[in-house]
C-alpha cells in the first residue's frame, strides 16, 4: 500500500503571517478549499458599510466555524448514544425470546 506523500503547504489566511503547514497530498485541495472559503467570509465582515477590523473579522469566522463544529459534533454524539441505547433494547428483546 502506498503512503499518502505529505506537502508542506502556504497557508494565507486574511491579513495574518503566512505559515506552512504539512497536509496529505489527499488532502491538499481539501485544505486550499477551506482556506478559500474562510478568506471569502473574513473578506466579507471585513468590506462595506458596517466592515470589522481584520481581527474582528478573523475572530467571528473562527467563533461561526467553531459553533458549527461543536453542534454538528454534539448531534452525532446524540445519536451515536441513542443508537447504542436502541441496540441494547433490541438485544434484550432478542435475549428473552
Amino acid at each position: 500500500m502506498n503512503a499518502d506523500k505529505e506537502h508542506r503547504i502556504t497557508i494565507r489566511i486574511a491579513d495574518i503571517e503566512p505559515f506552512k503547514l504539512p497536509v496529505a497530498q489527499s488532502e491538499e485541495s481539501f485544505y486550499r478549499m477551506v482556506v478559500g472559503k474562510i478568506n471569502e467570509n473574513v473578506d466579507r465582515l471585513r468590506f462595506g458599510a458596517n466592515a470589522d477590523s481584520d481581527g474582528v473579522a478573523l475572530a467571528k469566522v473562527t467563533l461561526y466555524y467553531a459553533t458549527m463544529l461543536y453542534r454538528r459534533t454534539n448531534l452525532m454524539n446524540n445519536q451515536a448514544e441513542l443508537l447504542r441505547e436502541f441496540e441494547a433494547r433490541l438485544d434484550s428483546l432478542l435475549e428473552s425470546t
